[in-house]
């Protein structure tokens, strides 16, 4: 019964459809058989009421969506268009594409917007010859233009490909179509030149060739140019500008980003276009001087020239340009001043000029640009103070000014910068207080003024009257007082808040516990005092929380293990005591923790093994004690670094070390451990930075499985209870380029290829009675055991000293110096060679002149501080030189060490120590100084940090991969190694061909190891310094990228 009635159902559709079909006009038959031609959801999509199709009506089928009849009589009901673009259609458009071209007065073809695949159908060329519009844009069609497709249309006036995947050159052929005014090549695949015939139509006046492969240079244009938009961005052409653009009298916007065009912009290339009203020709390698044409352009509104290397001046003609409203110059070499006739563009909005070398001051006239919205100036050397006049402008959305030279106070009258948004001033020399009317910017977000000279108190309101509320703060680097304004976090949208390395002070800000938006938290280097809140709330944003370096006291809460957002917590360098919490291991997420230098005591708790997440653990310089828990070794498998130094730990150190194979530093010296050295620790692949035992109890032999650690650099067993010979499996430790086994009992010979390391550092294996050093014959070891003469082993340990300033510095220096001059005690009557003036410094500067430059010590002239001491800037009067002075105050044996040891520093990377000096001060103490040589890029720096080491070693990563100096005869006048690299990899995006010939003949893989050097080069090289990775990132990185190419 069910298939009969199907039967029937079936019979009587096709009978329906024979009929009706039947009764059809031809026109509306051919529209029928494109519809069927389509896959099955397509035709629900196309809204057709073909129930009505059975109309005796001829002219049924003009009223169908997208159809358009010709009323004349010579062709009534005749298709004449047919727009079905946006349907999102699909299906091969060769399938379909016959059955619209039977309609044989059809002049226009709509099918954009939809998901057409397959090539473009030859019978475009074949039978749609009558064609005056052709849309194809925005389908999914590959494959080449047919060239019949401008054989036979010789009517078409509007074609537009553009938004497809379609490749090969453009055919040659378009020429042959003279009707064309509109042509869309544009977001395709196409290869090749430009067909010199496309620019010369007659009638064309828009062209879109952007976003493809094409190549070569642009042909010339033609006498009788009609063209008036040209959109050529994105693509890869190169030679000059051509100088016949100034032909194209009509042209009102000329595109031409993102290319490789080169040269100079040709002087009178738009002396006759009165008409150009927009210019894009930034991305692109033109240089020379902008040309004095350019600026008399006066229906010009939109100019960018960005990053290319263009120098010279910002003409004073730029006031021709009256309609301008955004000038991009950003990323070129342009210098001098900022034209005051700048100030005439009344309806300029964005003014970008980053990225130059721009100087002289801010002109007062940017006041009078009153439409401006964006204005970013920052890195260049613009001086001077901030006029009053650009806080004046009341529709500024954006101001950037950071990385100049900006000095004097913030002007007060910021507040009436109503539509403030973004505010950056970072990295310059701005002082005197945060004016309080910065609270009144009631749509300020964004607000950076670290690294400046800034003092007093941060306006307790800042932030109270945002509204949305202010997403990211960094007032880094200052002398900011007083407490942290509560009101910072209103509207619960801040995000990141940097406030370290001041001086504020007050207790733990109990309110960015309550701010659930946070997600990065800095206060370190400053001087908040008295116990954090164990009341504070419970925060599920922040994952980024810094506090180093302050005077906290008081317990760790336990409330921090209900931050379960936290990647990061650094608490060290307090005085916090008590025990750990053990609901820190409900941090899931905590990637590093570091407590070290505090007050801490008890155990550690076992419950720190659910951190699984975590890669770096510090907490050295407690008083901890008990045993390391057995459950840590073995359940932390992500760990890279683990510090328990400086505590008071005992116990055996735990033989569990096998699950931890991304272990690379192991720091357990200065406690009270006991046993021997666990192998399971030598199964580690990566084990590669740091092995510190020292100062334990550790006995018995060294095992023979420590000769597995060939990746080990630093190895320090020294003063423990070790015995024995010294296995000769040692050897295999060829990547050590420190080790210190001195104050044990060992015995017998060292390895032999441990030679280089005693005679660079024989101060790092004395203590051991009856060690061999020397690795000779017994009868010679008699005279060679660590009673050798003192005279023989100090100046093995200044050279020791100078070798590792350039490799480890801090730990070198501590295990040696330190150890041998403190820890043991030695004689004065061991440095007979060692005895210096108590002024030694450069003939042409002397202490008194010091004291004169730095005007007693003044703070006005303090570039930075460490441990030791205070560095200052002065300039010798009589020289003119630059020099950096470290005052420092140290022992007087030690002092003339390390001063004779650094003296001898010699790499073109390392800053040279030039002198030094000793005179009596107050207090019956001695007053030392350190003279180093500035360079020109330290001279004019008051920020020198530990990141200025990282910066060195990428330029000596760059030096290695280019086989050139820092700043090369080769480079352009004012470039260095850093910018000639970052400016080489934006014109070419073939690293390989800038590197070293001889790389280019190394196999495949160890290139990928020299573009990893590269970028790690360019990391270690950001200009902000937050950028870079730290020392011992970069060790890490280097060896992991070794173990993976192995």
């Amino acid at each position: 019964m069910f298939l009969l009635s199907s039967y029937n159902v079936i019979t009587f559709s096709f009978i329906f459809f024979f009929v009706s079909s039947f009764s059809l006009s031809p026109p509306a038959h051919f529209l029928i058989q494109f519809y069927e031609s389509l896959p099955k959801k397509s035709q629900h999509l196309l809204p057709w009421k073909l129930s009505n199709s059975t109309s005796s009506s001829s002219s049924s089928h003009c009223q169908w969506f997208g159809v358009s009849c010709y009323t004349n009589k010579s062709f009534q009901f005749q298709v004449k268009a047919l727009n079905f673009s946006g349907l999102i259609l699909s299906g091969v458009l060769n399938n379909s594409i016959t059955y619209l071209c039977l309609h044989k007065g059809l002049v226009s073809l709509d099918l954009s917007g939809n998901n057409f695949s397959g090539g473009i159908p030859k019978q475009l060329g074949n039978n749609c010859g009558q064609l005056k519009t052709l849309l194809l844009n925005d389908n999914n069609l590959n494959g080449t233009i047919p060239i019949k497709l401008f054989q036979s249309n010789k009517r078409l006036a509007k074609l537009d490909m553009g938004y497809n995947s379609l490749s090969g050159d453009i055919p040659a052929e378009v020429s042959f179509c003279i009707k064309l005014e509109y042509i869309g090549f544009h977001n395709n695949y196409f290869t090749g030149q430009v067909p010199s015939g496309v620019f010369s139509l007659p009638n064309l006046k828009f062209c879109y060739l952007n976003t493809n492969n094409l190549t070569g240079s642009l042909p010339d244009f033609p006498q009788s140019c009609e063209i008036s938009d040209l959109w050529i961005h994105e693509n890869s052409f190169s030679g000059s500008l051509p100088n016949t653009l100034s032909r194209c009298y009509n042209l009102t916007a000329f595109v031409a980003s993102h290319n490789k065009f080169g040269g100079v912009i040709p002087l009178e290339m738009f002396s006759d276009l009165f008409q150009l009203e927009i210019l894009y020709l930034d991305s692109n390698s033109l240089e020379g001087e902008i040309p004095e044409s350019l600026w008399g352009l006066r229906s010009l509104k939109e100019l960018v020239l960005s990053e290319n290397k263009l120098n010279g001046t910002i003409s004073e003609s730029i006031a021709n340009c009256s309609q301008l409203n955004t000038l991009v110059l950003s990323a070129n070499n342009l210098s001098g001043w900022i034209p005051h006739s700048i100030g005439e563009l009344e309806h300029l909005k964005s003014l970008l000029l980053f990225d130059n070398m721009i100087n002289g001051s801010l002109p007062s006239e940017l006041g009078n640009c009153s439409s401006l919205t964006e204005l970013r100036l920052q890195s260049n050397f613009i001086g001077g103070v901030i006029p009053k006049e650009i806080f004046t402008l009341e529709k500024l959305e954006v101001l950037y000014m950071f990385n100049n030279k900006l000095e004097g106070v913030i002007p007060q009258n910021i507040g009436t910068m109503s539509s403030l948004v973004e505010l950056a001033l970072y990295n310059n020399s701005l002082s005197g207080e945060i004016p309080s009317e910065i609270s009144h910017l009631k749509k300020l977000e964004f607000l950076s003024l670290a690294h400046n000279r800034l003092t007093g108190e941060v306006p307790l309101e800042l932030g109270k009257y945002s509204s949305p509320g202010l997403v990211k703060l960094d007032l880094t680097g200052n002398l900011l007082t007083g407490l942290i304004p509560f009101e910072i976090c209103n509207g619960n949208n801040l995000s990141v808040l940097t406030l370290g390395h001041n001086r504020f002070n007050g207790s733990f800000p109990r309110q960015i516990a309550a701010c659930s938006s946070l997600k990065r938290v800095i206060l370190s280097n400053n001087l908040l005092q008295g116990t954090i809140p164990a009341d504070m709330n419970h925060n599920s944003g922040i994952s980024f929380l810094e506090v180093q370096d302050n005077l906290l006291e008081g317990t760790i809460p336990s409330v921090f293990g209900d931050w379960r957002n936290l990647t990061m917590l650094d608490l060290s360098r307090n005085k916090l005591s008590g025990s750990l919490p053990s609901e820190l291991g409900k941090l899931q997420n905590l990637q590093i923790l570091r407590l070290s230098s505090n007050r801490l005591k008890g155990s550690i708790p076992t419950e720190l093994t659910y951190c699984r997440s975590i890669i770096k653990l510090d907490l050295s310089k407690n008083n901890l004690s008990g045993k390391i828990p057995l459950e840590i070794i073995t359940s932390l498998t992500k760990l890279q670094s683990l510090l328990l130094e400086q505590n008071r730990l005992t116990g055996p150190i735990p033989d569990t070390f096998s699950s931890l194979h991304s272990l690379n530093e192991l720091q357990l010296g200065n406690n009270m451990l006991q046993g021997s050295i666990p192998c399971s620790l030598t199964e580690l692949h990566h084990f590669s930075t740091i092995l510190n035992l020292s100062y334990n109890g550790l006995s018995g032999q060294i095992p023979k499985c420590v000769g597995n650690l060939d990746k080990l650099q630093i190895l320090d067993i020294s003063s423990n209870n070790f015995s024995g010979e010294l296995p000769t499996e040692l050897s295999n430790m060829i990547s050590l380029i420190f080790v210190n086994i001195s104050f044990n009992h060992l015995t017998g010979k060292i390895p032999s290829a441990w030679m280089k390391l005693v005679a660079s550092y024989p101060g790092s294996f004395i203590g051991n009675q009856e060690l061999c050093l020397l690795g000779t014959e017994a009868k010679n070891c008699e005279q060679a055991k660590v009673s050798m003469k003192r005279s023989q082993i100090i100046p093995g340990v200044v050279i020791g000293v100078v070798i590792s300033v350039t490799l480890l510095c801090t730990v070198i220096y501590a295990l040696v110096v330190r150890v041998l001059t403190q820890k043991h005690n030695l004689d004065e009557s061991l440095l007979p060679e060692c005895q210096p003036k108590s002024e030694f410094l450069p003939k042409d500067l002397n202490f008194e002149e010091i004291v004169l430059a730095t005007e007693g010590w003044n703070e006005k002239y303090v570039i930075g501080r460490g441990k030791h001491g205070t560095v200052y800037k002065i300039q010798s009067k009589n020289s003119g030189k630059h020099w950096a002075v470290k005052k420092v105050n140290l022992s007087d044996r030690n002092f003339i060490i390390e001063m004779r040891t650094l003296s001898m520093v010699r790499h073109r990377n390392v800053v040279r120590m030039t002198g030094y000096c000793i005179k009596d001060g107050y207090d019956s103490k001695l007053n030392s100084c350190i003279v180093l040589f500035c360079n020109s890029e330290n001279a004019y720096s008051t920020r020198v940090t530990e990141k200025c080491d990282v910066y060195s070693y990428g330029v000596i990563l760059l030096e290695l991969v280019y086989r050139k100096m820092a700043v090369d005869p080769s480079f352009e006048e004012g470039l260095d190694i850093v910018s000639w690299t970052r400016k080489s990899l934006e014109e070419s995006r073939d690293c390989l061909c800038l590197f070293d010939e001889e790389i280019s003949h190394w196999d495949e893989n160890e290139q990928q190891k020299a573009l990893s050097l590269l970028d790690l080069a360019l990391e270690c090289t950001e200009k902000l310094p937050s950028m870079r990775p730290s020392m011992r990132e970069v060790v890490g990185f280097l060896i992991k990228m070794n173990d993976r190419n192995e």
